[in-house]
């Protein structure tokens, strides 16, 4: 009996592990061996397992690399074979993720109408997720300027009738979570969507709140050269 349940249990597990790990790795670039550059260090606070951690290009949004998480409380990470540049961090935990994410290199002059436009293209976008959560913006007012946005688009509504039933129970339950750095430009009716990138999609527990959105300059523009940058003990949680 005893048998059947670690049996199970471990099935289990690496069912829920599969059904999300696979599709994010297709999203993140792998390091280089060649490149010598990197960055390492410990998360003090908050005191959370880490579920994930990724380094973001501030030059190019697409290049997002996955950091190894490891020690005994998953507080250590690292990241390996990164090309020279600055990177933004993103670190993920069960109730909650901290981003230090570039939207502007300078102090962000939108307005309220921009903002208002923003959020209506925003609420437009990928009719799949019904609720858009915008948590940051920032950007340039102004006809042909951009804005960058960190949003969490949100389905949670069960699947469509006629669902295949051979999918896995996350994704039968229907209910998406995704982190989003959203790109936009001002067209001049409106701010047009040009790209969005997603961070961390996965289907989710239904009954799981939404992770709670902070910012941490701790996570703000790391420099990377030819070596691995030992970035000490990380307080995000001030």
């Amino acid at each position: 009996m005893v048998l059947r349940i670690l049996i199970f249990v471990c099935c289990f597990c690496v069912s829920a592990f599969s059904q999300n790990a696979p599709e994010r790795s297709r999203l993140y670039k792998k390091g280089d061996p060649a490149n010598g550059g990197g960055l390492k260090g410990v998360v003090g606070s908050p005191a959370l397992p880490i579920e994930e951690i990724l380094a973001v290009s501030s030059d190019d949004v697409e290049q997002v690399y996955e950091g190894e998480v490891g020690g005994a409380q998953r507080n250590e990470f690292q990241f390996r074979g990164l090309p020279v540049g600055k990177y933004d961090l993103v670190v993920i935990y069960a109730s909650e993720f901290y981003e230090g994410l570039l939207l502007n290199r300078e102090a962000s002059t939108l307005v309220s109408g921009d903002l208002a436009k923003i959020d209506a293209s925003i609420q437009k976008s990928e009719p799949f997720f019904l609720k858009k959560f915008i948590h940051r913006v920032e950007g340039e007012s102004g006809r042909g300027r951009g804005a960058r946005a960190v949003c969490t688009y949100l389905r949670d509504k069960g699947p469509e009738p006629g669902a295949e039933a051979s999918q896995d129970a996350g994704a039968r339950s229907g209910f998406r979570r995704t982190f989003k750095l959203v790109l936009l430009k001002d067209v001049g009716p409106g701010w047009q969507i040009v790209r969005a990138r997603d961070l961390y999609p996965v289907w989710m527990n239904p009954k799981a709140p939404l992770p709670a959105h902070k910012f941490s300059t701790a996570l703000h523009q790391m420099r990377v050269a030819d070596q691995v940058k030992d970035l000490g003990v990380l307080q995000l949680s001030k």
